[in-house]
C-alpha cells in the first residue's frame, strides 16, 4: 500500500525570496519546530546542483521531525534525495509516467485549475492528492492561471475521492472562508515564510482557521 498524505492542516511551500534571508533550510527547520508536517520544496530557477544539495538536507530534517518532505516537478530529484512525494503541475511529467520513475513508494500530488482537471485528476490511480487552486490571486508563482475563488475548492470538496489542499494566496486573514466549507489542508506560502517570527505566524494561523487537525503519517519519515 502506497503512503498517504499527513493529515494536518499547513503544507508549508518554502520560498528563498520571501524567507526574509533565512534561507530555506533554517525557514525549514522553524516551521518543523512549529509543529510543521509537510515540507514542499519549489525552487524553479536554482541551479540542479544547489536544489539538491538543499533537497538533502530538507530530507534529513524532515527525517529527524517525522514530517513529509515533497518536491515540486522534479520526479529525478525526488528520487535523488529520497523524498516522500512528488507534486505535479498540469505542465509537467504525466503522473503515469512519474509512477514509473519513483516508485511505489512515494505520494503523488496533482495541481488542478479547473472543474474539468479535477473530474480527470479523480480518475487517475497514480494521483494521491489534489493542489487545488490558485484561490486567490498570489505573487509567489510566476503565469499562474486565474483564481479560482472558493467556489473551486467547494467543487473538489463535493467529489469526495481525494486529499483536498487548497493553494494559491492564502493567508491568516482569508483562510477562515476555507476552512468554513470543510477544508482541512492549506497550502501556505508567502504569508508564513516571510513571516518575521514563523513559530507565531504557524498559531496565528492555526487559530484563524478555527481548529487544529492533529498530524497523522502512515510512513516513518
Amino acid at each position: 500500500m502506497r503512503p498517504t498524505l499527513p493529515q494536518t492542516d499547513i503544507y508549508a511551500v518554502l520560498s528563498d525570496a520571501c524567507s526574509q534571508g533565512r534561507g530555506n533550510v533554517e525557514t525549514a527547520r522553524q516551521l518543523l519546530e512549529a509543529g510543521i508536517k509537510i515540507i514542499q520544496y519549489r525552487e524553479k530557477d536554482f541551479p540542479m546542483r544547489r536544489k539538491y544539495q538543499e533537497c538533502l538536507a530538507l530530507r534529513q530534517l524532515c527525517r529527524e521531525y517525522r514530517a513529509c518532505f515533497i518536491v515540486n516537478d522534479d520526479a529525478g530529484l525526488a528520487v535523488a534525495c529520497d523524498a516522500d512525494g512528488l507534486h505535479l503541475g498540469q505542465d509537467d511529467l504525466p503522473p503515469e509516467a512519474a509512477r514509473r520513475v519513483i516508485g511505489q513508494d512515494m505520494i503523488i500530488g496533482l495541481s488542478v485549475t479547473t472543474p474539468q482537471e479535477i473530474d480527470k485528476a479523480l480518475i487517475i490511480p497514480e494521483v494521491d492528492y489534489l493542489g487545488v487552486g490558485p484561490v486567490f490571486p498570489t505573487s509567489t508563482k510566476l503565469n499562474a492561471a486565474d483564481p479560482g475563488g472558493i467556489e473551486l475548492v467547494e467543487y473538489a470538496l463535493k467529489r469526495i475521492g481525494l486529499p483536498v489542499v487548497a493553494i494559491g494566496g492564502i493567508t491568516r486573514e482569508n483562510i477562515g472562508s476555507l476552512a468554513d466549507l470543510g477544508c482541512k489542508c492549506f497550502a501556505v506560502i508567502s504569508d508564513l515564510v516571510g513571516a518575521p517570527r514563523i513559530a507565531q505566524r504557524v498559531l496565528e494561523i492555526r487559530t484563524s482557521c478555527h481548529k487544529y487537525i492533529p498530524s497523522k503519517t502512515t510512513r516513518n519519515a
